[in-house]
């Protein structure tokens, strides 16, 4: 019995040590790239809010394995690509990247695109070292769920898709942060780097949502109906 509620409590506090270390890694980054402007602790407040809602809908789109952990590996995958990206982000910015990349985006407004390819340009090491532990989760979840193994070379393709949808969501997030800054009358780094990481987040949610919704589809589709079971039309 003790076994069984040390277990319980174990698989219920994983997922908040999870969300305390995605937040640790968020304060990390906004001390990466200080700016010390008055709007600062707005950016900071929108910027978690974005993160822990983020991290919230994933645990309820993709419902936590009983064994070994309760995190989904949406919610792992995040938290180590949030950190290759700190990583990164520490290397850009002793190069320069970060203040080039903000210089850039508070002189004017810039399309999804030409962001997207900006960011490229500016911080390398920051988009690598995301995809890079993002990757990470692969072998540690089939060190961790034994019934991961059969599926997580098939889901290898899948990891990298959800690295491409954070990539295109931290552009993303930085358009939509500094359109809100510019209506606001104060763009800033501090609402650039919000966006990034609140567009990394949710760049995770639409791409576990959209996994969701195709293969929802194709089951509906293709699993044979069982017998005496209504169709569609309920007959």
């Amino acid at each position: 019995m003790i076994r069984i509620a040390a277990a319980s409590r174990t698989l219920a506090t994983s997922p908040l040590l999870t969300a305390a270390g995605l937040l640790a890694l968020v304060g990390c980054a906004w001390r990466l790239a200080p700016s010390g402007e008055p709007s600062d602790v707005f950016w900071a407040e929108l910027t978690l809010a974005a993160t822990v809602g983020g991290f919230a809908v994933l645990g309820w789109l993709r419902p936590a394995r009983l064994v070994p952990v309760g995190v989904t590996a949406a919610q792992l995958m995040l938290l180590l690509g949030a950190a290759g990206m700190v990583a990164g982000l520490a290397l850009d910015a002793r190069a320069g990247g970060f203040d080039a990349l903000a210089s850039s985006c508070l002189a004017g407004p810039r399309t999804f695109v030409a962001t997207l390819r900006l960011h490229w340009r500016q911080l390398p090491d920051m988009h690598l070292g995301m995809i890079a532990g993002g990757l990470a989760t692969v072998p540690l979840l089939r060190s961790l769920r034994q019934g991961c193994r059969r599926q997580f070379c098939a889901r290898l393709v899948q990891n990298l898709a959800c690295s491409a949808w954070m990539v295109a969501g931290m552009s993303a997030g930085t358009v939509v942060f500094m359109d809100i800054a510019n209506r606001a009358g104060g763009r800033s780094p501090a609402a650039m780097l919000g966006g990034m990481i609140g567009g990394m987040v949710w760049g995770m949610v639409a791409s576990v949502s959209l996994y969701r919704v195709w293969f929802s589809r194709l089951r509906s589709l293709f699993v044979p109906k069982a017998p005496g079971a209504p169709d569609r039309q309920g007959r």
